[in-house]
């Protein structure tokens, strides 16, 4: 992949890249509101970050490690990560608040009865729900 794909797949979020006493810097301007620091430490990450500007919207973020292929590779991946866990946790959220205003409507229209007797069954049986980034425990 040349350097166009890199830089492109980034989108908006790109700022710059730059080399600077053979440490490798790619700087992203990333949404205020995202886990940077705290996706970086869970899986012990050599990729370091720099926080530079922040506006009421967008933090300008430094990720920077010595230039070399294996570490080069190691911050895109990081990168890579951090921004597919962001969002993922974006969509789960659009989820949330979609499926929140469709219980509303359930709630609103239909009676007390009815409601008492709402179950909420998963059709895809292979694909397991995890609580707190784990598979729920089934007795049996």
């Amino acid at each position: 992949m040349g350097i166009f794909n890199e830089i492109e797949k980034y989108g908006d979020y790109f700022h710059s890249v730059r080399l600077h006493d053979s440490i490798l810097l790619l700087d992203l301007r990333l949404p205020v509101d995202w886990e940077i620091k705290k996706i970086l430490s869970s899986f012990g990450s050599t990729t370091q970050v720099k926080v530079n500007d922040t506006t009421t919207t967008h933090t300008l973020i430094s990720f920077y490690c010595p230039f070399s292929n294996k570490e080069t590779e190691i911050l895109v991946s990081d990168v890579d990560k951090i921004i597919k866990w962001n969002k993922d946790r974006e969509e789960k959220n659009n989820l949330l608040n979609l499926k929140i205003l469709e219980l509303e409507k359930v709630f609103q229209s239909n009676n007390i009865e009815s409601l008492r007797n709402i179950n909420f069954d998963f059709k895809e049986r292979e694909k397991k729900l995890k609580l707190d980034g784990e598979e729920p425990k089934v007795a049996g």
